[in-house]
């Protein structure tokens, strides 16, 4: 009888942990929809777009651009980007594309610019100002997602796209040149 009794508690003893664990686990997945109802996505919007060299330069090279984003964090925790996600278009040529790792902290109810580097297709965006030349306005976007990473709820993927149209007279008349 005194041995079946210890094998009986040496069986609790084993238990007992994989049971704390299992209510764990419970408990941490029924919190998990609570968690997710108390997080607010951020916003992100496109600031401005702008070249690191001259366009009109001839080079192999890609031509170095930056994508500044605004992002918005309504939380009143820090959150972290961690991916960029991206696509550049003018006209029907698609300038660049790509995904670039970032480390950027956004702080908590606040904005934070995150700037993503940009390497443009030479020749799609010759393409591209053969267009604009011959056309009074030209469509462009700028579009893709941020990957966020926010404590207790993981990685979200927050989208953003601006697009609207260029017109290449405009951008000289402001410049000072004169056309009719």
């Amino acid at each position: 009888a005194g041995s079946t009794l210890t094998s009986e508690t040496r069986i609790v003893k084993r238990l007992l942990p994989l049971l704390f664990l299992s209510a764990l686990l419970v408990f941490a997945s029924s919190c998990r929809p609570l968690v997710r109802q108390v997080f607010k996505n951020p916003k992100v919007r496109v600031v401005s777009f702008g070249l690191g060299g001259n366009p009109f330069q001839p080079s192999k090279e890609p031509l170095e651009a930056v994508l500044n984003l605004m992002v918005t964090n309504p939380n009143s925790y820090a959150l972290t980007v961690s991916r960029a996600v991206y696509n550049v278009t003018v006209g029907k040529q698609r300038l660049a594309g790509g995904e670039k790792p970032e480390e950027v902290r956004i702080e908590p109810s606040g904005e934070t610019l995150v700037k993503v580097p940009v390497s443009l297709d030479t020749n799609a965006f010759s393409a591209a100002l053969r267009e604009v030349i011959g056309n009074r306005a030209i469509p462009y976007e700028f579009s893709g997602s941020l990957a966020v990473d926010a404590p207790l709820v993981g990685i979200v993927h927050v989208p953003f796209s601006k697009s609207g149209t260029v017109d290449p007279v405009e951008i000289l008349r402001k410049k000072g040149f004169g056309f009719n």
